[in-house]
């Protein structure tokens, strides 16, 4: 075999490892598309029946599981304010410490979901442990390891409800801006139907 032979032979093998590098990122994208047209539709669909008379706590929660999948992550909470007792409130939680989180309160301006709630403004953070206004605490006491987290407000005419935080990347990535805006949709929704159904005549 010539040397001009074991080059071209050498360059087919690589453009056809680059080709089928290619084709499985493809694959996974439209995968993940599909995954969230999914979560999306199943969104839309309770958006579409929902009435103040109803349970808001189901739109609020279908919300939550749109917003782990869209943003491929293993845990997310949404939190609410409680004006009489000051604090913020764990109404809805998913993932690992679903059944001894949800009910836990603690002060509304403590932690990293209290800033959010605090200044009405997102949080990304790529390693908790580095930032000093996570309550690493919380994690012992639940036994969690929180990683990395995205936090938004859900805010209503300009005032703090609560907040949305999503935790942990499934591919161990940090979270971005574009997570951040995704979420910060999602919440204005969710927003905006505990809004609705406050206001709502009894």
């Amino acid at each position: 075999m010539s040397t001009g032979d074991a080059h071209l032979i050498r360059f087919l093998q690589q453009e056809n490892a680059r080709l089928k590098n290619e084709h499985q990122v493809l694959t996974d994208e439209v995968q993940a598309l599909r995954r969230y047209v999914r979560a999306l539709q199943r969104l839309q669909e309770t958006v579409q029946h929902f009435t103040p008379e109803q349970d808001v706590l189901a739109l609020l929660d279908e919300t939550l599981k749109c917003a782990l999948t869209l943003l491929d992550a293993t845990d997310g909470s949404l939190m609410l304010i409680d004006e009489e007792t000051d604090e913020l409130v764990f109404v809805l939680v998913h993932g690992a410490v679903r059944g001894t989180l949800t009910g836990h309160r603690f002060d509304r301006r403590k932690g990293i979901a209290g800033w959010v709630a605090e200044h009405v403004e997102p949080a990304i953070v790529s390693n908790v442990r580095t930032d000093t206004r996570f309550l690493a605490d919380m994690d012992e006491r639940f036994g969690f390891i929180t990683r990395s987290l995205v936090a938004v407000p859900l805010a209503a005419r300009g005032k703090a409800l609560g907040v949305i935080e999503v935790l942990n990347k499934r591919s161990g990535e940090d979270f971005t801006g574009d997570d951040a805006s995704l979420l910060s949709i999602l919440a204005t929704l969710s927003a905006s139907a505990l809004d609705y159904a406050a206001s709502a005549p009894a």
